[in-house]
């Protein structure tokens, strides 16, 4: 079920399956920034990724001797979660383990996901709850695809991923099979800008680690409209779209990251992996913003 929440200038749509954002509709510019699916390039729109990150190696992972299947980025998406609060600018969700659940994944769980009004902003949060006697292991993430370009007056060479401040990040570099490496090597030094165009993704998403800013924003070169998107706190953030022809971005903060490509499959000692304790939680935030950083400029 589709449920919409709005003010004066946003319109969201939040999907049931998943709690996955739907739509995030700019009143005042009258555009759609959510990437809405699309078969033959992505059909996903903004999955909640729980409770792994990235690939597993074979495809599964190994958890007190015992051996669990799973596909990408965990399974939240795969289940309906169940609203317990709504109100006209702020809807709640909740998902809780269940017999199919347990199959893949041996731990109970509370996984609540909240969408909030801000004016311009949406805030986007996600907290995990460890009811169980005993630890719990997971990662956490998002996955939001925002529409490019804003207009069929422009093309994807317009736009530019900019930074709030200069960085120098490492990439964490995958292999051919989306699993770790085990390598890192220097993204680039003292920048804040990634310019967009058809082959950035050629070879698959990039991991940054060590990023400084507050927020990353897709702008509008000329216009220096934009979508920011506010990643502090997030030990990971990922780039990805297809490879050939980009039509979408996908800024993605992560608690979490893919598999080793030598990994014992031990969950317990997967890279970004998290723990709680019983009755603990942990909760995460990342908001989406239309805004305008000025007269343009981001050329590089």
């Amino acid at each position: 079920m589709i449920y919409t929440i709005e003010n004066d200038l946003l319109k969201i749509q939040i999907n049931s399956l998943g709690a996955e954002l739907w739509s995030f509709y700019d009143k005042k510019n009258r555009t759609e920034h959510l990437w809405q699916g699309d078969e033959a390039y992505w059909p996903g729109r903004a999955p909640v990724l729980f409770p792994y990150c990235g690939r597993l190696k074979d495809k599964r992972y190994f958890l007190d001797n015992k051996e669990y299947g799973s596909g990408i980025h965990g399974f939240a998406s795969h289940y309906e979660h169940t609203v317990v609060y709504q109100d006209s600018r702020r809807i709640t969700f909740l998902f809780e383990d269940n017999v199919e659940t347990m199959k893949v994944y041996p731990y109970r769980f509370r996984l609540y996901s909240v969408f909030e009004l801000e004016g311009s902003r949406l805030a986007q949060t996600l907290r995990v709850e460890n009811p169980n006697e005993g630890d719990m292991y997971f990662s956490l993430g998002f996955h939001t695809g925002f529409m490019l370009p804003f207009d069929d007056k422009r093309s994807i060479e317009d736009y530019t991923i900019v930074f709030d401040t200069d960085e120098t990040p490492y990439e964490i570099m995958c292999n051919s099979s989306g699993l770790l490496s085990g390598g890192k090597r220097l993204f680039f030094e003292n920048k804040r800008t990634i310019p967009l165009h058809h082959r950035l993704f050629a070879n698959d998403s990039f991991i940054l680690s060590g990023l400084k800013s507050e927020h990353v924003s897709i702008v509008e070169k000329d216009t220096g409209k934009a979508i920011r998107v506010r990643i502090k706190g997030f030990p990971y953030t990922v780039f990805w779209s297809t490879p050939n022809e980009v039509r979408f971005v996908c800024i993605e903060p992560w608690y979490g990251l893919p598999d080793m490509h030598d990994t014992d499959g031990d969950f317990t000692k997967k890279p970004g992996i998290l723990k709680l304790t019983p009755d603990q939680s942990f909760s995460c935030q990342q908001t989406i913003e239309s805004v305008s950083l000025g007269d343009g400029g981001f050329d590089s």
